[in-house]
């Protein structure tokens, strides 16, 4: 089922690994016709943006997503990240979204595993 996404004016977002922006004045429209893999621009965390764990597991599962090539190279920050995240983290509630969100990554649910993580980080 195709997929048609809005894009207002100066948004990025990633498909596939490359980057779209609207140069128009005035919202796009796009329609994805097969399975692919983007993000919005408000929802990619840029590098120099990581400042906690939680951030830092994000980031890793970001990048997995967008460049599937990187996923055996990244799995391992990921997972030394979200280990940190957890012990961090302020509550039970906390830790087992964490948890949670290990399980999608393992799983291959990076999408969903991106989802868990950044209703953390708006907590943080």
């Amino acid at each position: 089922m195709p997929l048609k996404l809005r894009i207002p004016a100066g948004e990025k977002i990633v498909v596939n690994g490359a980057v779209i922006t609207n140069v128009d004045d005035r919202a796009m429209y796009i329609q994805l016709e097969n399975e692919a893999q983007f993000m919005r621009g408000r929802d990619i965390l840029r590098p120099e943006d990581v400042v906690t764990p939680l951030d830092e597991a994000y980031f890793h599962v970001q990048m997995m997503y967008i460049e599937p090539d990187s996923r055996t190279e990244r799995r391992p920050q990921f997972v030394d990240a979200a280990r940190r995240a957890f012990l961090a983290a302020a509550s039970d509630a906390d830790r087992g979204r964490i948890f949670e969100a290990v399980g999608d990554v393992g799983e291959g649910r990076l999408f969903a595993a991106m989802i868990r993580l950044r209703e953390l980080r708006k907590g943080e």
